[in-house]
């Protein structure tokens, strides 16, 4: 017996929560540092307001999966539990790439500033060799002679 075109195309109701919902995070995850970008560009000088993006990011991750295990019949709490976790590796990749992104920029920045301020290049601190002890002078008097 054939199976009905119904059967055939059936897909199983936490194929949504696999592959969709993750995707859709991650979308919104990456507007979100995009948009956290430009506010931090645009106010440099900002209040300690980490508990609200963090909170933003949570929300995020968790209402869509809420959302489409609402639409899913049927659906049991492994199911679920996998979808979260999913959700919140995908919202957390492009947030966790933005803040490296600016610690790198940051570094830069910082780079320029003391080589603006002394002026040496920039690459002068970025391929010393000279060990930290022999740039110290520690060790070239010789230390404590009684140790």
């Amino acid at each position: 017996m054939n199976p009905s075109r119904a059967e055939a195309t059936a897909v199983s109701p936490s194929d949504g929560l696999t592959v969709e919902v993750p995707l859709i995070v991650m979308g919104l995850a990456t507007l979100y540092a995009a948009a956290l970008s430009v506010i931090e560009r645009r106010f440099p000088v900002r209040p300690d307001h980490i508990w609200a993006e963090v909170a933003g990011g949570v929300l995020i991750s968790l209402v869509p999966v809420a959302l489409r295990a609402r639409k899913t019949p049927q659906l049991d709490w492994r199911s679920y539990e996998g979808a979260v976790w999913r959700s919140f590796f995908a919202s957390g990749t492009p947030i966790i790439l933005w803040q490296i992104g600016e610690a790198v920029f940051r570094h830069m920045e910082l780079l320029r500033y003391t080589a603006a301020r002394e002026q040496t290049p920039t690459d002068a601190y970025a391929y010393d060799s000279t060990p930290l002890a022999v740039r110290s002078g520690e060790r070239a008097r010789g230390g404590d002679s009684s140790c």
